[in-house]
């Protein structure tokens, strides 16, 4: 494989956490604690019907295509937005066209994620939507805005723009042409100063209206099934000295955590962290910065220890593992890896294999047969492991971006429990080399009291999709 050729397969680089870690034994107290759900926050899910009902193609503005680049989790928040404005322009929006993924190379359609029947249902009184254009516009395709400057095109619509600048440049376009095509359309619609039935549609597309396809939800169901009731587990009687083991087994029984292990080549090049492979992978990861962004990720003028104690340094499975196991999980803990690649592959997460024997995956879990629909697409297989998240009892992802934020943001209108890593506090143990079980145990429990799915405020600028409080939510 090449990508070991790049660096020395790196040892564990905390042993004197890892061995402690490996031996610890928690009580049966401490696991009622941890797999119990989030109580009653005080919140509940809110989202109004709309007083009137949508306009029917005849009666609209016109025509609104989007064209959404991005991974996943990007283009269902472009969707989400598409809608609004559609909304916004009293305008029929035409089913969002799905870029090519230049990273993953999935050509997925909406249709092949996304169970379009009930999008258009779920939104029927909401915004008229229609899968394709009327054959008097059927020139107003992908191809067509890619080979000429086209006056139905809108490529200068701002970051964040508000719903103003839609009504504003967009609308008068379409009472001219009848259609409009909006690209590029990622982030292009504001959080601040939108009428409430506005953001509640944001959050009705997002959390009811964007169900993925059947196979995929079919899949997923599978591998929580799998998860939840494994065929190999023990179904005989417990001798009395496995009695204790026993009861603190049963805290977990049917339960699983989802981490989602964000450790790609990308993430640990930009970073500039030493992720302990040596001068080799040093080497590698300062020529693939130079390579793919071509000057414009430096080398940090920072230390890899001055990087730690800033919370820069993405978590490798090793940390990632030291961090469970702190909190509580133990190796008897069902635990679900949902990622696309790791920089390093097997031999960088045999650490958290050591600690979480049970650890599985898609691969695992599944037959090929049962993943043929699945494999070799990357926004199918992000969704499958979005299902598969949704349904766990705990949540915690390595790092943020998209997929994290997604999730938090899901997890928090649905009040499920979602473990958010203090980056800051982490980066600081782990430079401490000194440091005792006991001693790191203890600060990072105090230190993620406060990050385990307490519903938090969206302040101004922040997105709505990971903040649905207060504006998707209502005061019980």
């Amino acid at each position: 494989m090449g990508i070991l050729q790049e660096w020395n397969a790196p040892k564990a680089r905390h042993l004197h956490l890892l061995n402690p870690a490996l031996l610890l034994q928690s009580s049966v107290e401490q696991q009622s604690k941890l797999w119990s759900p989030l109580p009653n926050q005080g919140w509940k899910r809110c989202l109004e019907e709309s007083k009137s009902l949508s306009l029917t193609p005849k009666g609209s503005t016109g025509y609104i295509q989007v064209f959404l680049d991005g991974g996943l989790n990007q283009q269902k928040m472009g969707i989400c937005d598409a809608v609004a404005v559609a909304k916004i322009l009293n305008a029929t929006l035409v089913v969002p066209h799905l870029e090519v993924n230049p990273v993953w190379q999935d050509s997925s359609s909406f249709e092949e994620i996304f169970d379009l029947d009930h999008f258009i249902e779920v939104l029927r009184d909401e915004v008229s939507i229609v899968k394709d254009l009327p054959s008097e516009f059927s020139w107003s395709t992908r191809d067509y805005y890619a080979t000429g400057i086209r006056i139905t095109r809108i490529k200068t619509a701002p970051v964040h723009a508000s719903s103003d600048w839609y009504l504003e440049n967009v609308l008068p376009i379409l009472q001219r042409y009848g259609v409009a095509a909006i690209s590029p359309f990622s982030h292009r619609l504001t959080f601040e100063n939108l009428p409430k039935n506005i953001q509640r549609l944001r959050c009705k597309v997002n959390f009811q209206a964007l169900a993925f396809v059947p196979h995929i939800r079919e899949l997923g169901e599978t591998l929580v099934n799998r998860l939840c009731y494994p065929p190999n587990r023990n179904q005989g009687a417990a001798s009395d000295s496995q009695d204790g083991t026993n009861q603190i087994e049963k805290q977990g029984a049917g339960k699983f955590v989802v981490l989602h292990l964000r450790f790609d080549k990308d993430m640990a090049a930009h970073s500039a962290c030493d992720f302990g492979g040596g001068k080799a992978e040093k080497l590698a990861l300062a020529k693939y910065r130079q390579v793919i962004w071509q000057g414009r990720v430096l080398k940090s003028q920072f230390t890899d220890e001055e990087l730690r104690n800033q919370g820069r340094c993405p978590l490798t499975p090793e940390e990632i593992g030291l961090l469970l196991a702190a909190l509580g999980f133990n190796n008897s803990t069902r635990l679900y890896l949902a990622s696309h690649m790791v920089y390093g592959g097997e031999a960088r997460i045999s650490t958290l294999r050591r600690l979480f024997p049970l650890m599985e995956d898609k691969k695992s879990l599944a037959s090929a047969e049962e993943r043929a629909k699945v494999e070799g697409k990357a926004s199918l297989l992000a969704a499958v492991d979005y299902y598969v998240s949704m349904q766990s009892d705990i949540f915690i992802s390595a790092s943020p971006g998209n997929m994290h934020n997604a999730l938090v943001g899901h997890r928090a209108y649905m009040n499920l429990k979602t473990i958010r890593p203090s980056m800051s506090l982490l980066g600081k143990l782990f430079v401490n080399k000194s440091m005792e079980w006991s001693e790191f145990q203890h600060a990072v429990l105090d230190g993620h009291k406060s990050r385990q799915g307490q519903i938090r405020l969206r302040k101004e600028k922040q997105s709505i999709y990971t903040y649905p409080a207060p504006d998707c939510m209502c005061q019980a």
